[in-house]
């Protein structure tokens, strides 16, 4: 057995992590932005090349908004997303979507979860119905969380711990950061995993899911005017929810290179090596 190799070297530098509140009304020339009532912030880009659609709705919450004990909370509630409200039971929205000849997925990060939909362009009304409802209908049944908790350990398991790249590249955020959140593994530690319960994903549902930590993302053969208007009978009667706010996060100063090594089975040895920089914006 061949051991893998993860040296980190990180120089002596400052890095600020800050959460900005406000998306941009104007990326580009070809967005087209508006704003509902309730805070929820809507972006379009009209491309009529083909009679299709992507709607995404993005939530400001991911990894990076857990603390220790929570960890992988944000990418379990992704899963959650699929399990079910009063109006539709577990299962039935990716049904809907595929039946309707579209498809659907989520993806979770540091800074965002993410949901979205692919579809023809006189679907998009459909969609709109289902994320609106699950925003704030959602049942987060126990038997359901038990079961999928269980999936998101296999992920886990196959994705990182089954992959020495992975689990080396996991071990080296974990050492390259001190007291920034960005140390923490999306998808959670596994210890987390067999900690967290129903009332952990209830409490986060509740903290961060709602229009006023929510954009909207609309692109294909659409008319943003259009788009708006059913934003706003979809998800203007939505009501906001108070967001906690997160302090800056300041990385710990660094005095000397850190390394670590990661011993397991593998072909071929695998070094990484990362250095600290100032933000952009800085």
């Amino acid at each position: 057995m061949v051991a893998i190799l993860a040296a980190l070297s990180i120089v002596l530098a400052l890095k600020l992590f800050v959460f900005d509140d406000d998306v941009p009304r104007h990326t580009e020339e070809a967005v087209q932005s508006y704003q509902l009532h309730n805070g929820m912030k809507i972006l379009v880009v009209e491309n009529h090349r083909a009679p299709v659609v992507v709607s995404q709705v993005w939530y400001k919450v991911g990894a990076s908004y857990e603390h220790d004990g929570i960890t992988g909370l944000s990418h379990v509630l992704e899963h959650m997303m699929f399990k079910g409200t009063k109006a539709h039971p577990a299962g039935e929205f990716s049904e809907i979507i595929a039946a309707n000849g579209g498809r659907e997925n989520a993806f979770t990060g540091q800074d965002y979860t993410a949901y979205f939909q692919r579809i023809a362009n006189d679907r998009l009304e459909l969609c709109f119905e289902l994320e609106a409802d699950r925003m704030q209908n959602l049942l987060l049944d126990e038997d359901e969380f038990m079961k999928e908790i269980e999936v998101i350990k296999e992920e886990r398991r196959l994705r990182t711990e089954d992959k020495p790249t992975a689990l080396t590249y996991e071990r080296f955020n974990a050492a390259a950061f001190i007291n920034n959140p960005y140390r923490r593994p999306v998808i959670g530690w596994m210890e987390d995993l067999d900690t967290l319960n129903i009332q952990d994903v209830r409490r986060w549902y509740k903290h961060w899911y709602a229009p006023n930590n929510a954009t909207l993302v609309v692109a294909g053969d659409v008319d943003a005017g259009e788009v708006f208007k059913l934003a706003k009978e979809y998800f203007g009667s939505i009501p906001t929810s108070k967001i906690p706010q997160l302090k800056p996060r300041r990385e710990a100063k660094q005095y000397g290179t850190q390394r670590i090594t990661v011993e397991l089975p593998a072909k071929i040895p695998y070094l990484v090596m990362g250095y600290k920089v100032p933000v952009l914006t800085n």
